[in-house]
Parts: C-alpha cells; sequence; structure tokens
C-alpha cells in the first residue's frame, strides 16, 4: 500500500523452482541497481503443504463438483484471494492459469460470496506500482489499474531464465529510480504502532518518532522457526500492531533494544496480523492465528520442545475452571493428546537453545516477560504511569542483562524515561464485525469449470 514502484517475488524456501532462480534473480538486482526485493511466501508453516494458495474444492466442508482432498490452510484462500482482488487487480494479464480457467483459484468473500481469481505459480516475480495505469502486458488495452508493471512466472522459464529475468523484469527497473526510498523495517513499525491507525486503543501518541531508531524486526513465523534453532543467544518477542498491549509497551521494549544494540525478533502469533479483520472486515472466526488447527502442531512443538519451563500467566476472569477458550489441544498422528495455554502477547523472552541450568538440565529460556500490563493513557492503569512503567522496566532489564550475560556483558539501562501522568479517557475497543452468512448453490458457482 505504499508508494512507489517495488520489486515483490512471491515464493519459498519449500519452491525447488523458486531455490533455483534465487541466485540469477540476485546477480540481476545486483547489475541493475535494484537495491530491495521483497519476499513473501504464502505457505503459512514454511512447506508447500501450507499454502494458503488453495482453491475452493480443497475446503473440507465444499460437497460440489471436482472436489479435491481437503487441506486444512484451504479455508484461509480468502488471503490470497483478497490480495489479489485488492492489490493485484491485473494479475491475470501476467498469469497462465487465469480466472474463470480450470486451475483458478475460487474463494468466499467476507459476504460468503464465490470469487474467481488468477493462480499464480511461484517463482514470481514482478514491478510493482499501486498508481500505475499503464498496460504493458500486451493483452490489449486495460482501463483503468495496472499495479503490475511487469511480471514473470519464472517456473515456465527452463534455460530462458537469465534473458527473461533480463528483458521481461531488469532491465524495466531503471524506470523506477525517481521512487522513494525502499519500505524499511523501520517503516512499518512506525505506520502499524501509530496512534489509533487499528482502532483498537486511546492513546495521546504513536510508539514511535520519526527519526528514532528501531532494533525491532518483523519475522514471519518459519523465519522465526529457524531463527529459534540456530545456534547462540537471541532476544525473540510475540507481539503484534493488534494488540493493545503490544501497542503501549513497543516504544519501551525498542528502548532496552536500542540501549543494549541488541537485534529483537518479533513475530505475529495472529499470521495475518489480524488485516482481515480490522482493514478488510472479515468476520473473526476466519482470521488466521497460530492457535487454528493447522499450525496447532507447530504450536505445541514451540512450548512442548523449544519453550520447556516457560512461565505463562492465564487470568481466568470468570473465576470457573479453564475453560476450552484459554486452553488449547492437538492430538499428533501417534495418538498422543497434547495440551498448552494460549499465550497471551506480547511475550518477551531471551533465548539460548544450548543453554542448561545449574544442573545441567536443557533451560534454553534465559529469562521472559508475559504481557505487558495496560495501554499508553488507556485507563486507570498503563505501562507508562508509575509504579507500572517502573516494574515493566525492571522484567525487561532483566531480560536484557540475561542476554548480555550469556555474552559475557552487562545490560545497559536507556537513558529515555516514558513516565507520563494519567490522561483521561475511555478506550475504543475494536468493534466486532458481523458474521455473513449465506446458502451455497456450490454446483452453480463452479459452473465455470470444464
Amino acid at each position: 500500500m505504499s508508494e512507489g514502484t517495488h520489486l515483490i517475488l512471491f515464493g519459498g524456501v519449500w519452491s525447488q523452482a523458486t531455490q533455483s532462480v534465487i541466485g540469477r534473480i540476485n546477480y540481476f538486482a545486483r547489475k541493475y541497481g535494484a537495491d530491495t526485493i521483497y519476499l513473501y511466501d504464502f505457505s503459512s508453516d514454511g512447506t508447500e503443504y501450507g499454502s494458503i494458495k488453495r482453491d475452493l474444492t480443497e475446503q473440507e466442508d465444499y460437497d460440489g463438483p471436482d472436489k479435491k482432498d481437503s487441506n486444512p490452510f484451504a479455508i484461509y484462500n480468502y488471503l490470497y484471494g483478497e490480495i489479489v482482488t485488492r492489490h493485484l487487480k491485473n494479475l491475470n494479464d501476467w498469469v497462465a492459469n487465469k480466472a474463470n480457467g480450470k486451475n483458478d483459484i475460487t474463494y468466499l468473500n467476507r459476504f460468503q460470496e464465490a470469487v474467481s481469481v488468477p493462480n499464480l505459480t511461484e517463482p514470481f516475480l514482478f514491478l510493482f506500482n499501486k498508481d500505475n495505469t499503464v498496460d504493458h502486458s500486451g493483452c490489449g488495452a486495460h482501463a483503468g489499474a495496472c499495479p503490475i508493471l511487469w511480471a514473470a512466472e519464472l517456473g515456465y522459464a527452463g534455460a530462458d531464465t537469465d534473458s527473461i529475468l533480463e528483458e521481461k523484469i531488469f532491465s524495466h527497473v531503471a524506470e523506477g529510480k525517481d521512487a522513494p526510498a525502499p519500505y524499511t523495517m523501520e517503516d512499518y513499525f512506525r505506520e502499524s504502532f501509530a496512534k489509533n491507525e487499528r482502532g483498537h486503543s486511546f492513546k495521546t501518541e504513536d510508539a514511535f518518532g520519526p527519526d528514532e531508531k528501531i532494533n525491532l524486526c518483523k519475522v514471519s513465523f518459519p523465519v522465526f522457526w529457524w531463527i529459534i534453532r540456530q545456534r547462540g543467544s537471541f532476544v525473540l518477542q510475540l507481539a503484534g500492531p493488534w494488540c493493545a498491549y503490544s501497542q503501549g509497551s513497543v516504544a519501551t521494549m525498542n528502548d532496552y533494544a536500542v540501549a543494549n544494540d541488541v537485534r529483537v525478533y518479533m513475530t505475529d502469533i495472529r499470521l495475518d496480523s489480524k488485516h482481515a479483520i480490522d482493514f478488510w472486515q472479515y468476520p473473526r472466526r476466519n482470521e488466521l492465528t497460530i492457535s487454528c488447527p493447522p499450525m496447532r502442531k507447530y504450536y505445541m512443538e514451540l512450548w512442548e520442545k523449544y519453550f520447556p519451563g516457560a512461565l505463562i500467566e492465564n487470568t481466568n476472569k470468570t473465576g470457573q475452571a479453564w475453560s476450552k477458550d484459554i486452553l488449547l489441544e492437538y492430538t499428533d498422528e501417534a495418538g498422543a493428546v497434547h495440551r498448552a495455554f494460549r499465550v497471551g502477547v506480547p511475550y518477551m523472552m531471551s533465548y539460548n537453545k544450548d543453554h542448561l541450568d545449574q544442573d545441567g538440565r536443557c533451560a534454553p529460556l534465559l529469562a521472559t516477560r508475559h504481557d505487558a500490563g495496560e495501554l499508553i493513557n488507556c485507563s486507570e492503569e498503563f505501562v507508562y504511569h508509575e509504579p507500572t512503567y517502573r516494574e515493566f522496566r525492571a522484567s525487561l532489564y532483566k531480560i536484557f542483562q540475561a542476554y548480555k550475560k550469556s555474552l559475557g556483558e552487562e545490560a545497559e539501562e536507556p537513558e529515555i524515561d516514558r513516565t507520563a501522568p494519567i490522561v483521561p479517557g475511555r478506550p475504543v475497543r475494536h468493534a466486532e464485525t458481523a458474521v455473513y452468512t449465506k446458502e451455497h448453490d456450490w454446483y452453480k458457482e463452479r459452473a465455470h469449470r470444464v
């Protein structure tokens, strides 16, 4: 949604076709001075099986013609569908599997209407400018938006990969030389944690100033999964801009990261960062979260294998026994039942997979902090209010001290002090969207299939 011309690659490490061309893409990027290529993977778990680029016929509840073996990620295909419908409006001109064809993708929009979109083949490399209206596809006059300027499905390239990369993509990079600077991780944090951006909280300030250094790095779940299996110490964070507590505490977390020159890797336990609800008005039942059925086994393994002994503080507001809303359950292929608490965010930790405690037992979590109290100027108690702010800072110091100690160093306290007086105001919570229902005539909706 940002301004300017961007070079984007759809693909992933699971794709052999992407693996085979990634080096050539990087070579031509350097040759033509393209300093940034944004890589996005439609796979939620880093495998081909986990891709949300699935068709309606793969959904478990679909009972029409051409039904395929069900895939648990197919119910989230609306995420792919809406990206195409809303942002890649002329994708049909650049792909082999066009809409309303044998190999297209049909998804249900928020009104539960069946929508057909083109099915791109990865790796798919393209130049993108949301404001472009010039059609370069050669498919004839194209009225209106043409956000995809140039594109190539490199899985079909074969021996012609180099010529296609050079002629169809990189020779046109110079046309975007006057574009703004690349969209950075700092841009993402400033915009996503801006006041009232997502309608969750009453805030009197943005989390980050325009010139403030940001040492937080947003990573996808597959990247997060890769990091926790590497040697060495890391500071990790589960958080997201949709979370009011994360909104209120992220600046102080960054203060400690900057003061100690530490990169903090943040992953969102809502894999779509609640974007579909907040910005597309999708009903809550369609959210893609780390606790969704197809991701539950990964969630369980996270806490059982990598974060054993993690301190998880869940408050049961009803005073009754733990409910199914708090406890998550997963039955593995061997029939064993696994249970874990649904973890709230933000959750910050210093981590080293090879660390042992004084008794020689594996203790990868060096220090943790679960949750962050209330918001900036949101109610009677909030992070920047004394003494909550002091207590929160003390817990963050403990995390960074444990990290630094693992390196043989001492942690530093940040100079900035964000203590603020209470400002009267009521929290503004996100209004729940209505759940749309509709009876389906699957056969009619799939009639275009040949």
